[in-house]
């Protein structure tokens, strides 16, 4: 089964992720360049009602698919 991943920039410092209908919000910094630095330690739980810890191949998989996607787009997303 495919996985599907979407994400968008909610603010400067806030990028949202739904991952097969699993949602989290990680902390970042939009920069002026234009480059989100998205914080790695900030990926641990799923949102509620889910509130499960995120194991480490959905989040190398959301690391990843956000990185080489966000390449072209009008912001890339840096994992830091």
């Amino acid at each position: 089964m495919s996985k599907k991943i979407r994400y968008k920039i909610l603010s400067p410092s806030k990028l949202k992720v739904t991952f097969n209908e699993k949602k989290i919000v990680i902390n970042g910094e939009l920069t002026t360049t234009p480059i989100f630095y998205a914080d790695i330690i900030s990926i641990v739980k799923w949102e509620t009602p889910d509130n499960e810890r995120i194991n480490e191949i959905d989040k190398k998989e959301i690391i990843e698919f956000i990185t080489n996607d966000s390449k072209t787009k009008k912001v890339k997303i840096i994992f830091d």
